[in-house]
């Protein structure tokens, strides 16, 4: 059932990547579907979590260090009464730009969000680039991430 909330909210988030707002396009670099899609859901501290779906669509460069991502969250409740046993609360969307950044021998991808694009009450994120297959969630400021002591799941798994 889960699966069925994540391949909805993967493709919504390929629409609006497809969809490239305000000049993005006009020069034919629009991409017809990301380089890459994350999926996973996160804790919350007053929701059963929210589930994050990240599209990153890397510019043409050979460094592969920046380019233009959608994302989006969808606040998630438990429903018994739903077909998938989940009920969406609200769902935000943003875009803008990412960069790659190194620190400490790590990879980061810092999200920009395009202030006129986006939606003012998604969040600001960073990910630490944690395998070739995940990412995870960290302070946007001090890169730091969540103790695994806390059994708390911060993780993104990259879509096939």
């Amino acid at each position: 059932m889960k699966k069925t909330i994540y391949l909805a909210a993967a493709a919504l988030s390929m629409l609006s990547m497809a969809a490239c707002s305000g000049n993005k396009c006009g020069d034919g670099k629009c991409a017809s579907r990301p380089d890459e899609v994350y999926v996973g859901t996160i804790p919350m501290a007053d929701a059963n979590g929210m589930t994050l779906t990240i599209a990153l669509d890397y510019d043409n460069d050979k460094a592969n260090n920046e380019g233009d991502y959608a994302l989006t969250e969808q606040i998630i409740e438990p429903d018994s009464a739903a077909m998938s046993g989940i009920n969406v609360q609200a769902t935000f969307l943003s875009e803008g730009d990412f960069k790659v950044i190194e620190k400490g021998g790590k990879k980061y991808i810092k999200l920009v969000m395009d202030a006129k694009d986006s939606n003012p009450s998604s969040s600001d994120y960073t990910f630490l680039v944690a395998s070739d297959s995940t990412i995870k969630v960290v302070n946007p400021v001090t890169f730091e991430e969540t103790p695994d002591s806390l059994g708390l799941n911060y993780t993104l798994k990259l879509q096939k």
